[in-house]
């Protein structure tokens, strides 16, 4: 999600195209995730809809986006050596200068009409800073910088790490985050779970588990795997892998008496690494075997450049767009709700680059983000 590469050293004049893709395209996904039932969770609002199975695997295919930011830092920093005093200096420092910064401006323009005094404000302000975030993706802000402060372990790790090891890592992640879960409520309905402190990945959380898995897939995993046999293999896992989760996630509702966000939420995260691992390597695959324009190029630069900004301003603006969404597409489109929510995304993702690109004229910002 950050600009990773312009953090302590000068940008490499030659770019990865598909890690600017992904960035581009991950924020869109980012900021769709918070249309909650007007798109994102359709399904939960239109039960009846034919389009229901379509609404349904959305969200499986959609929460890909924060994995895929983990595993782009994963691809980009694993690799590097750097001294802990410009770990701290470079990278730990900026995150929190633009935790406070971005923090301000979103508390500013959300809690500003509330009755308190100036010292309230302030002291509700620090308050909501360290408990909790102040915007809806800014908890990645607080994951980062605790990757950031195991950095130089994650790096010492993947060194010694083999293929076997990744694989077994993988393996892990399937049958305790994918399988048990699927498992479990089939046979409890909810009623008792597995033992938490049971689960081994406890010692690599969701996050780092994509951050190695961005390291491999990027440094380790030979180009000459990434065929389009392979690749096919892969979709058809991920597709099934959908289906398991979003039947389940249907078998929930009946079995609960009805669908809530909450209950939509408990199998989105079991073969979820299927989807994203096959959305990065298609991306890798397709970068890495065909010729992109100039033009393109330039264009993919600058959308990757201006993600961080984005996500940064992303709640502001979808607040400043939704009045679109409300008064103009649900007026005049209201037959296509998904379609609405579509539009309504890409309006708001378009004002922020232009909130970016015009942020990142002034010198400070444009190091910042």
């Amino acid at each position: 999600m950050e600009s990773t590469e312009k953090v302590g050293e000068k940008r490499p004049k030659t770019k990865k195209l598909h890690i600017e893709f992904l960035r581009a395209l991950c924020i869109w996904l980012v900021m769709f995730t918070h249309t909650s039932t007007a798109g994102f969770s359709l399904y939960i609002a239109r039960p009846a809809s034919l389009f229901y199975p379509l609404y349904l695997a959305v969200p499986f295919w959609v929460k890909t986006a924060v994995p895929i930011f983990f595993m782009i830092s994963g691809a980009l920093l694993l690799g590097r050596e750097e001294p802990l005093s410009q770990i701290w200096k470079k990278r730990i420092w900026r995150f929190l200068q633009v935790i406070f910064i971005f923090s301000l401006i979103n508390y500013v323009w959300f809690y500003h009409n509330l009755p308190l005094t100036i010292p309230g404000h302030i002291a509700k302000f620090f308050t909501m800073l360290y408990t909790s975030d102040l915007a809806t993706a800014y908890y990645f802000l607080y994951i980062y910088i605790s990757f950031l402060l195991m950095l130089p372990i994650w790096r010492k790790l993947v060194k010694v790490m083999g293929e076997n090891l990744y694989l077994y890592l993988i393996g892990l992640n399937l049958f305790f985050v994918g399988c048990i879960p699927v498992i479990s409520f089939l046979i409890f309905k909810g009623t008792a779970e597995m033992n938490y402190f049971l689960n081994p990945l406890l010692a690599v959380s969701e996050p780092t588990f994509y951050f190695l898995m961005g390291y491999w897939i990027e440094n380790v995993l030979p180009m000459s795997w990434l065929t389009k046999k392979n690749l096919v293999k892969l979709g058809c896992l991920a597709i099934l892998g959908t289906a398991i989760a979003g039947g389940m996630t249907w078998y929930h509702g009946v079995v609960a008496g009805g669908m809530t966000e909450a209950i939509s939420e408990r199998f989105y995260d079991c073969f979820l690494f299927l989807n994203t691992s096959f959305i990065f390597c298609t991306c890798r695959w397709w970068f890495a075997h065909h010729r992109v324009s100039e033009s393109a190029r330039k264009v993919l630069i600058f959308l990757g450049s201006m993600s961080f900004g984005v996500m940064l301003f992303e709640e502001i603006t979808r607040n400043l767009t939704h009045i679109i969404y409300t008064h103009v597409l649900l007026k005049y489109l209201y037959r296509i709700p998904f379609i609405d929510a579509v539009i309504w995304i890409c309006i708001a993702y378009c004002l922020g680059i232009i909130i970016t690109w015009l942020l990142k004229k002034i010198p400070y910002f444009n190091r910042l983000i």
